[in-house]
């Protein structure tokens, strides 16, 4: 009996306990959607939609000052797949447990391809949320949203 009030007590410890930025770290499993916009050399655009998998992930590193290095996702258009650049030192805030982070006008690589855009996250509820721009090579442009779990 009193083994059992300990792991009560425990438990509820470990429930309430408040929220930090390096709770973020990790990978999270989840859907990409959005579109991608092709512009060819006479200036005329072709977009389609990105093709959710349902198994696109993104990685979240906690650097020691606190900013965050984001891995974005691959995403897919029909049978094409677009590597998730490569993002370091994106400030994070912590508010009524939320962590929120943003960054405009990052530039990266994707391992070929120079990445670049504007990007803002949240983590809320155990759900990791990005909003981005994906100027790809530029001649593509892609507008993403990504939703996932930790995996």
């Amino acid at each position: 009996m009193v083994m059992a009030v300990a792991l009560t007590a425990c438990s509820s410890d470990d429930e309430s306990a408040p929220l930090t930025v390096k709770d973020l770290a990790g990978d999270y499993i989840g859907e990409a959607t959005g579109t991608m916009v092709s512009i060819n050399e006479k200036g005329e655009e072709h977009s389609q939609d990105v093709t959710p998998q349902g198994t696109e992930t993104a990685t979240i590193k906690v650097n020691d000052d606190g900013t965050l290095t984001l891995k974005q996702p691959t995403f897919f258009v029909g049978k094409g797949a677009y590597p998730g650049a490569i993002i370091y030192n994106i400030p994070a805030a912590l508010a009524d447990n939320i962590i929120t982070f943003s960054i405009k006008d990052y530039g990266s690589m994707n391992g070929v391809y120079t990445v670049a855009g504007d990007l803002a996250g949240e983590y809320k509820d155990n759900r990791l949320v990005l909003d981005y721009t994906f100027k790809h090579a530029g001649s593509l442009v892609g507008t993403i949203h990504f939703e996932g779990i930790r995996k």
